[in-house]
């Protein structure tokens, strides 16, 4: 008998039955924050479905989802013997069954012992969900049964609620208690369960109809509110008693006694009817998707929402809160408003969250994913207020005394057997189809396959749109041939398409052009201005037969035929240089209709420049041991470049542009020097005074000439202002020295030098005339494509000085395919951050433009990190060699540099990349994540406390009673220092983003805000030009720490200064801050 009389009874029956759907709640949440863990991963790879895992996603759903067969099991063992043990002894059987399965499950090593303590917890708990609900709404009132029944739901999702915060905050224990802790925990909650209901009576109702009158009048009585002052035959009770009995009398006369097959018949009572209803309302509140996100939020908000894990659990937990919260509404609104309009409206709402989740998981963006988080909010909002506590109240409800143990059993039997389906195929449902997951949750729909693919037996593809890469985008111009047909007033109803393509015959019989005469190729005219090079000269209409189909990359003065391997010839000799492919193979904004096929072409086996062969023989073969292709990262996302529109303005290599044909051919020739059977490297130019490079061939056109006052301004604006870029981390100043006396004997590197200079001051003075920076640089252009293969310094020197030029001029997601040209060029010199003299600052000086290439597409470097050392040369030898050079503060500062691309290397995959066998590669075999993230952070900590003096700031901290500024004041002696400083803080900053959460260190570095304000800080506090150059990426993955709108005002001003004064392009990257902040303004 129960000690506890009245309302305090009431209470100790709900907590207790609270206590059971606790556990319940607490089982379906704690695996969600697990399934990702590293211990849990570590301890069970086969199910490592996470971006660095091979797991399987199916046999993950398995695991998870055998819980729900257990709880199936565990309803029928409540349906079949339930009603004979009674309520309290089956609660209290499920209870040790399920402390059995949780402590086979927090002991499991491997995944048969993980199923097997996971199908015995699920038959525990099967038993305890069918038998809690029938119990507890026994011993309610029926006034307030549906609020008894909204509180134990609620108590349930507090349970799932706890399950992801103790899933968070074991989420940063080290060692296997990370996931064998909170699965241990529910042991607790089944022994508070088992011992409530120890101390609690049984269900009257039952007990009157096994023949226990007096102890279900006692009970009765004990639940009355005012049970002290009536007496066990009070009217009150007696009236309830006679209810109670008639009831029973009723349906027993109504069946033939009590027998499995009534729950399966209908007659006077409806059994079947009833019992379908309360098995329909499980059915659908699985089918609306709830334990696809109980289950697998964190899962979801990691792979469709794009969350690292912490951030998943942490937002779970919130998630977890808001669903207790909505659970909360149910207690004051199930018994007024009424059990179907609740699940109507419920219904609604989660159809529209499933929708809209669809739409934003496929859309894929920043916006999109904050909009998805709130779609998964509302929707367990939705559920908590409707379909959560109705589902479970219905069955108690419909069923009468007869077959309520039974219906009540199938209901939950149903609920255990559809949860299952959803678990099941959710984590394989979300890796297949991705997006289409939510739609079936919100509707049903098959889409069509259209006949063709049937009738191939191909699988539609859908939403492959066809479109051209930006780089293809052509026009033709208004002399191509195509263009000539006349105009007609009348419309044709036929057309006529004109093939310009050479005939075959022709095109066998023409002569081969050999690349020995490269200066044959004609590029446009450099006297000419922009209009003049976009005309093309038609002599009236006609092309010679040969050479129709090839028209002037620029102009029409000079004809660009596209260079072909020459056929082999018994007078060929062995000293002949290989053949060049088409300059113009790559898209360029002329046409070029050569025919390409293997039966027009004698050196078939010759790769194209643009083909998959090509960039698969740079990426096997061995320049010296071998320099692979960067491979993307599967971080990268192009959401992280602002609008193409944004960049308009500064992008000159447009497809169609002049620019862009000339860098094609540059580009391409680059590539094809670079490939392995090219000689490695011819002498220096002005070793041998008085031989001009340009003397091998003659120079067909106008010959280019520039005023001496223009050239002596040129020349000053290089010196003074783009020189401090360059010679940035360099002492000896070889930009400013060295190079402009090596440009007097090589033409090429002095067009080059004063081609960068006319277009920074083209992009400072905002001027939209482009003429003379591209007379430059087509100029320059030319004069270096004959020189390409000597891979000498000056031609070397001339490369990476285009790049800059390229850097400042185009579509910053484009940096990288102006940058690759030229990567494998150096490569090929073997040349390193250690050659010395001018190759290392020619070296250095690229790895900085590399640097910040990856930096904005989030990826490894073009040069692999493993080629910027001496190949004899270990990562650990270039640190102490970094390390010991503390007089040389400019080798110093490069340190930060080498740094930077390895934190990349690190962040952007570079584990997962095959590199080819050399000793620098060997540190990374057997070194997981954690190992060279830690070891990475070890010596990025290192450069900053080890620091020469010359590295230092001169002065820092707020300048008191001057101008308002959120960040201090950091003044610093030189380039090198307020650039490396810089760098090292977006290095830092960058790990401690990444950190991962099994790491502990010995010492609790700086926060991310504190190097996001040191990085702001240095840009407002000098004004070193070079250093502003540097510093675009640092600043925004800064500014995206920022909160503040003082902060964001004075990025803002640093940003558009550095565009103002130095022509650098940065009013992209403030359009993109203004996004992620959601500034209007």
């Amino acid at each position: 008998m129960s000690l506890l009389v009245g309302q305090h009874l009431s209470w100790a029956i709900t907590a207790t039955a609270g206590s059971g759907f606790l556990l319940f709640g607490y089982d379906q949440g704690v695996m969600a924050g697990l399934l990702t863990g590293d211990a849990f991963v570590r301890t069970f790879p086969e199910i490592d479905t996470t971006p660095t895992g091979h797991g399987s996603s199916s046999l993950q759903g398995t695991v998870v989802a055998i819980y729900e067969i257990g709880c199936f099991f565990g309803a029928l063992l409540a349906l079949f013997f339930g009603e004979r043990l009674g309520r309290r002894y089956c609660i209290m059987i499920g209870c040790v069954i399920l402390t059995a399965g949780a402590a086979l499950q927090c002991s499991a090593f491997s995944i048969p012992h993980m199923i097997v303590g996971r199908i015995v917890a699920g038959v525990g708990n099967g038993m305890n969900t069918s038998t809690i609900p029938v119990w507890h709404s026994e011993l309610s009132k029926a006034a307030s049964r549906g609020k008894a029944i909204a509180i134990e739901l609620c108590i349930n999702i507090f349970g799932v609620m706890m399950a992801y915060w103790v899933d968070y905050g074991t989420s940063y224990v080290v060692n296997d208690a990370q996931f064998r802790f909170p699965i241990a925990l529910q042991i607790l909650f089944a022994i508070t369960t088992f011992l409530g209901i120890l101390f609690l009576p049984e269900s009257p109702r039952w007990l009157i109809a096994h023949g226990k009158p007096d102890e279900g009048r006692h009970i009765i009585w004990a639940l009355q509110p005012n049970a002290r002052s009536i007496a066990y035959d009070d009217r009150v009770i007696n009236i309830e008693i006679d209810e109670i009995t008639q009831t029973i009398v009723e349906e027993q006369q109504a069946t033939s006694e009590s027998s499995f097959k009534m729950v399966f018949t209908n007659g006077p009572q409806r059994f079947l009817h009833r019992t379908l209803l309360g098995m329909g309302g499980q059915m659908m509140q699985q089918l609306s998707g709830i334990n696809l996100i109980t289950y697998y939020n964190t899962v979801i908000f990691e792979s469709s929402v794009g969350m690292d894990h912490n951030t998943a659990l942490l937002v779970a937990g919130f998630n977890g809160v808001a669903y207790f919260v909505s659970a909360l509404i149910p207690i004051w609104t199930i018994d007024r408003v009424g059990r179907r309009k609740l699940m109507l409206f419920a219904a609604a709402g989660q159809c529209a969250c499933m929708a809209i989740l669809a739409g934003t998981v496929y859309d894929g963006g920043h916006g999109a994913g904050i909009v998805a988080t709130v779609m998964l909010f509302l929707f367990n909002f939705f559920f908590g207020i409707g379909l959560l506590g109705v589902a479970w109240l219905l069955p108690a409800e419909y069923a009468p005394l007869a077959v309520r143990t039974r219906s009540a059993a199938l209901a939950t039997a149903t609920n255990w057997i559809f949860t299952f389906l959803v678990v099941e195929i959710t984590p394989v449902s979300i890796a297949e189809v991705g997006y289409r997951t939510y739609i079936y949750f919100a509707s049903d729909e098959t889409k069509p396959t259209c006949v063709g693919c049937k009738r191939r037996g191909e699988k539609c593809q859908w939403r492959m749109l066809g479109s051209f890469r930006d780089a293809n985008l052509k026009a033709l111009e208004p002399e191509h041939p195509s263009m000539k047909q006349s105009a007609s007033r009348k419309q044709n109803n036929k057309f006529k398409i004109l093939n310009v393509q050479p005939r075959k015959t022709q095109d066998q019989e023409s002569p081969r052009v050999s690349p020995k005469t490269v200066d044959d190729i004609n590029l446009p005219d450099a006297n000419n201005d922009i209009d003049d090079l976009n005309e093309n000269n038609d002599n009236n209409g006609q092309q010679p037969e040969h050479d129709r189909g090839h028209n002037s990359p620029v102009n029409g003065n000079d004809a660009l035929p596209a260079p072909t391997p020459a056929p082999p010839t018994a007078t060929a000799t062995a000293t002949a240089p290989t053949p060049a492919p088409p300059l113009d193979h790559s898209p360029s904004h002329h046409l070029n209709f050569t025919n390409h096929s293997p039966s027009s072409n004698h050196d078939s086996h010759v790769p194209y420049l643009s083909s998959p062969d090509f960039m698969g023989l740079i990426s096997h073969s061995s320049f010296s041991e071998g320099y692979p292709a960067a491979m993307a990262s599967p971080l990268f996302n192009h959401g992280v470049f602002s609008d193409p529109a944004n960049v308009a303005n500064i992008d000159v290599f447009v497809p169609g542009s002049a620019y862009e044909a000339l860098h094609t051919a540059l580009r391409n020739r680059q590539l094809w020097t670079a490939r392995p059977d090219i000689p490695s490297r011819g002498s220096t130019p002005d070793i041998v005074p008085g031989v001009a490079p340009n003397d091998t061939g003659a120079r067909s056109g106008r010959e280019f000439t520039l005023s001496s006052e223009r050239e002596i301004i040129l020349w000053q604006n290089y010196l003074n202002e783009i020189c401090t870029w360059l010679d940035m981390f360099d002492n000896h100043r070889h930009f400013a020295s060295t190079f402009p006396q090596m440009a007097k004997s090589s033409p090429h590197l002095r067009f080059s030098i004063l081609a960068l200079s006319a277009r920074q001051m083209e992009r400072k003075q905002n001027e939209k005339s482009q003429s003379e920076s591209l007379s430059l640089y087509q100029e320059a252009i030319h004069l270096l494509l004959p020189e390409l293969e000597s891979k000498t310094t000056p031609v070397i020197a001339s490369c990476v000085i285009l790049c800059v030029l390229e850097m400042l001029s185009c579509n910053p997601k484009e940096w990288r395919r102006h940058l690759d040209g030229c990567a494998f060029l150096i490569q090929a010199a073997e040349i390193n951050g250690f050659s010395g003299k001018e190759e290392q600052a020619l070296f250095w000086c690229f790895a900085r433009m590399d640097v910040c290439g990856g930096l904005i597409s989030e990826e490894e470097t073009i040069i692999p990190i493993h080629n910027w050392t001496p190949r004899t040369m270990s990562p650990h030898q270039a640190s102490q060699l970094f390390l010991a050079s503390k007089a040389n503060f400019d080798t110093y500062a490069n340190y930060t540099v080498y740094l930077c691309a390895q934190t990349l290397g690190v962040l952007c995959g570079a584990s997962k990349h095959h590199h080819p066998p050399c000793f620098p590669c060997h540190y990374l075999d057997g070194d997981t994540y954690v190992d060279r993230w830690k070891g990475l952070l070890d010596r990025v900590e290192q450069w900053y406390e080890q620091r020469p003096s010359q590295m230092k700031p001169i002065f820092s901290g707020y300048t008191p009673g001057g101008k308002e500024t959120p960040f201090p004041t950091v003044i610093y002696g030189n380039g090198a220092a307020i650039s490396g400083n810089q760098l090292y803080h977006a290095c830092a900053l960058l790990l401690l983003q990444r950190k991962p959460k099994t790491v502990s260190l010995s010492r609790k570095p700086k926060s991310v805000l504190w190097h996001a304000r040191q990085i702001c800080a240095i840009s407002a506090s000098n004004t070193h030009h070079g250093c502003w150059t540097n510093a675009l990426q640092p600043l925004w993955l800064a500014g995206k720490a920022m909160s503040h709108c003082s902060e964001h005002e004075a990025i803002v001003e640093t940003l558009t200064r550095i565009e103002r004064e130095t022509g650098w392009a940065t009013a992209w990257r403030v359009e993109d801050l203004k996004e992620f902040w959601g500034d209007d303004d």
